[in-house]
């Protein structure tokens, strides 16, 4: 992000200080959101494509995401907002955990039927479980991404976690849950223009 740091407006003007808050939002999500991307189209290139397109849509109205009770808030609604369109392949649909993730250890039917499951639990209860255990926020961020309380967001985690311990392959592997992915690289996007 160094080049970016160059085309910032001049410092100590109002839109340097959006650039640069504009700028560490970027830093701090887009590759987190690549991740979720990933895991809800099951397209590598797409999730990408769609990151992109939602923080250039970000970018001319940031001072007005900055007066939002909580800008992480609205600028997930627009992640969501720009996934829930995208056409799914549901071949991947199914599985939306299966593409390159260190917890792949069963077999094959095993890792199906997990990622099925997860597939399966109610929206709020899937976006908070891959939200915290697959791309790694803390439960403090995935309420503030979800606009819930932060109890509310433990909620939604325990009830998945639950949910999927039920489910044998979860159960043989010992665990309910995913492992952490490692972390998804960052979108190319210049995030500077605000």
């Amino acid at each position: 992000m160094t080049g970016d740091w160059e085309r910032l407006p001049p410092a100590g003007t109002r839109r340097r200080r959006l650039a640069v808050t504009f700028v560490a939002f970027h830093e701090l999500h887009a590759a987190k959101w690549g991740a979720y991307a990933r895991v809800r189209t099951g397209d590598r290139e797409a999730a990408e494509r769609i990151v992109a397109e939602v923080f250039a849509r970000l970018r001319p109205c940031w001072p007005h995401v900055l007066r939002q009770p909580s800008a992480e808030s609205c600028a997930w609604s627009l992640l969501r907002e720009h996934l829930d369109r995208h056409p799914v392949d549901r071949g991947t649909a199914a599985h939306p955990l299966r593409e390159e993730h260190p917890w792949r250890s069963g077999p094959p039917e095993e890792e199906m039927e997990l990622c099925a499951a997860v597939a399966r639990l109610p929206e709020r209860q899937r976006d908070a479980l891959v939200l915290h255990f697959v791309i790694g926020y803390t439960v403090g961020q995935v309420a503030e991404l979800l606009g819930v309380e932060e109890a509310t967001a433990r909620s939604h985690i325990g009830h998945a976690r639950r949910a999927l311990a039920a489910v044998p392959a979860a159960r043989h592997r010992g665990r309910a849950t995913p492992c952490q992915v490692p972390a998804a690289p960052a979108v190319e996007s210049s995030p500077a223009g605000v």
